[in-house]
């Protein structure tokens, strides 16, 4: 070895070999003190050579006592590999680094000193850091999912599922994962080709249907299913699928076909015509009675003017429209003609009503005939959807946002929520994009979760920059990295077509009670032991009792005959109607009114029966009409008596002489 190499041993091999130079090279004596170092470590340290030959070689990183341990052990075991430190600069500036370092011997093998290379792996870390995070978020999002969601893999085992799975099939996570997925939520596509791990395997990227799926519990809940291809390495090895639960969707659909039959019952069990037209007077819908009295079908009625059936169609025409003016027509007498030529002189009571918005959509009407003084009840009511895969399969409207309120991530169905390209979404203020009632306000998510919390859920409507309001339930959780809060997830839920259903269903419980309350004749509803469910107000005007005393009560105490009144009533059931069947209902006053009473029984969506519908007529006067005529023929016959006895006796008389 020449003096060159004594003296500076690093740089000689620096010069010599030019194979490790582009890393920081230190070379330090078994005390740690640095002999030499080359060009990229003066670079990285922002210190010259003569600044770092002498000094401390631990002195150069974030963690001198973590620097000063590798060096050391690199004496105690010959080398050190993949050692990493943090390395800091002048400026402030830091590397991550992983230190190789070995000693190195005297022409009498003794160790004089050890060489270490510093390797910048800054950027490996970096990436390593963000892959965590990544997975950190990805995960997040699947958790929170207000969907159902499960990983499958090629031969159908469950390795992943999320909360909502959990809850959805009943079982605990141990309990899922690893078993077949048709062992906890089985559904009717399951052992089938159709099955959309089947056709995934096949070739097909994504599989959407809809489906009822069956816990291991026997219990039933109809979901819309998306799935997923899943690869790694190119190589197909499972599924990624998201379960929509709609059963309050399917609750709210029996629910409105329920209310319609409940409507065509009202209709059909009353006993005078009803009717509903539009804005031009055309009839929409009619029941059996108006059949009855005009003699047409309904299909001979539907679509034709109301005018139509009456003597006079130019005053049952003003009479249509007046409603529309007006808003109802009280009394307003027509004379009503069938096919056969007869004709029925008829008391209309005619009113609008409206659809959700408060728009006049049509009329009802109601024909009593004042001869027999008729009434009826009439019935209408007019009845609307997860980074990467998981997130771009969401059915729900997800977003990421930061600490600052910005948004840095969406997903396909939140872009189609908002109505605006990604490009004009991603970078704006979250409140610009999708504003609610707690934008800006302490109960704001974000605020919420940056004050410590983890989750938070509430229902709200948003909305657009074009106006557009949409109903919502948003989840939201934290996103933390490296312990730090950073931002939330969120999920948006659109309720539209649940809240359209409720105001669906409440306007058909509205248009109910109007045809209800529309019928002078009393009305009640009573179960199969024939307790009263419900009455209008003509019958607690008969009765002299309020709704309330009378609802749960027996039909029959009504009546001053109440085995005959429950023996009609069960008769009802037993034969499905029963036509005049007279009674005498009595007040709380005491007054007792002859009635006529016509029942028939409804039936839920399953053809059971659950109630019947009974409508009384008063038929006091027609009672009346005929006793007077009994004792008039009586009184005739005994006058005719009288007189044949004395044209007799007049005759016996008249031959004796």
């Amino acid at each position: 070895m020449n003096k060159t190499t004594q003296e500076l041993p690093l740089r000689y091999v620096e010069r010599e070999l030019k194979l490790i130079s582009i890393d920081p090279l230190v070379m330090f004596d078994r005390k740690g003190i640095i002999l030499d170092v080359n060009d990229a470590m003066s670079q990285v340290t922002g210190r010259s050579i003569d600044e770092l030959v002498g000094t401390p070689f631990a002195d150069y990183f974030t963690d001198p006592e973590r620097a000063y341990k590798g060096a050391m052990l690199t004496f105690e075991t010959g080398e050190v590999r993949d050692y990493e430190l943090v390395m800091k600069n002048t400026d402030g500036s830091e590397t991550v680094v992983s230190y190789n370092a070995s000693v190195y011997k005297d022409p009498e093998g003794n160790v004089v000193g050890a060489f270490a290379a510093a390797r910048d792996i800054t950027k490996q870390k970096n990436a390593e850091i963000a892959l965590r995070e990544s997975k950190a978020e990805l995960d997040l999002i699947f958790q929170i999912a207000a969907n159902g969601m499960c990983v499958i893999d090629a031969d159908f085992n469950t390795i992943k599922v999320n909360k909502t799975v959990v809850r959805m099939a009943g079982m605990d996570e141990d309990e899922i994962v690893g078993k077949k997925c048709y062992d906890v939520l089985k559904g009717e596509l399951c052992h089938s080709e159709e099955c959309p791990l089947n056709k995934i395997r096949k070739g097909e990227r994504f599989v959407e249907h809809e489906c009822v799926k069956k816990r291991p519990d026997g219990k039933e809940i109809p979901v819309i299913v998306n799935a997923a291809r899943l690869d790694r390495d190119g190589k197909f090895v499972g599924i990624v699928e998201d379960f929509k639960d709609i059963t309050e969707r399917k609750q709210a659909e029996e629910e409105i076909r329920e209310l319609q039959r409940y409507n065509r019952g009202l209709i059909e069990t009353s006993l005078d015509p009803l009717v509903t037209f539009d804005h031009n007077g055309i009839i929409m819908d009619v029941n059996g009675a108006t059949i009855q009295a005009t003699g047409r079908t309904r299909d001979e009625l539907i679509g034709t003017p109301f005018a139509d059936y009456f003597t006079d169609p130019e005053r049952a025409y003003k009479g249509a429209m007046l409603t529309f003016e007006v808003g109802e027509v009280r009394d307003y007498e027509l004379v009503l003609k069938a096919t056969d030529g007869s004709e029925t002189i008829v008391s209309y009571n005619a009113s609008v009503y409206k659809d959700p918005e408060g728009n006049v959509v049509g009329a009802f009407a109601a024909a009593r005939d004042i001869t027999k003084q008729k009434n009826a009840e009439i019935a209408l009511r007019e009845s609307k959807a997860e980074l990467d895969l998981i997130f771009r399969i969401a059915a729900d409207g997800m977003c990421v946002i930061s600490a600052d309120y910005n948004i840095i991530k969406v997903n396909q169905t939140f872009i189609r929520m908002v109505d605006l390209d990604e490009a004009d979404i991603v970078g704006k203020k979250c409140y610009d994009v999708f504003s609610g009632d707690l934008c800006r306000s302490k109960e704001c998510p974000l605020e919420v979760l940056k004050r410590g919390g983890q989750f938070v859920e509430h229902e709200s409507v948003k909305k657009r920059l074009d106006g557009k309001e949409i109903p919502v339930i948003v989840n939201a959780a934290r996103l933390d990295r490296d312990g730090k809060f950073v931002g939330i997830v969120e999920d948006f839920k659109d309720i539209t077509e649940r809240k359209q259903a409720e105001e669906a269903i409440r306007e058909l419980q509205r248009y109910n009670r109007g045809l209800i309350e529309v019928n002078l004749d009393p009305l009640f509803t009573f179960d199969h032991e024939g307790i009263i469910m419900d009455v209008n107000g003509a019958t607690i005007r008969a009765t002299g009792r309020t709704r309330e005393e009378l609802i749960g009560t027996p039909f029959a105490d009504c009546f001053t005959d109440p085995e005959l009144a429950y023996k009609g009533a069960m008769l009802t059931f037993e034969t499905g109607e029963v036509w005049d069947y007279e009674l005498v209902m009595k007040a709380m006053d005491e007054t007792e009114t002859m009635v006529a009473c016509n029942a028939s029984v409804y039936k839920d969506q399953n053809g059971n029966v659950v109630g019947a519908f009974a409508a009384a007529r008063d038929i006091t006067e027609r009672k009346a009409a005929e006793q007077e005529l009994r004792e008039t023929v009586g009184r005739l016959e005994e006058y005719t008596n009288r007189i044949n006895n004395l044209v007799v006796t007049m005759l016996g008389e008249i031959a004796v002489k």
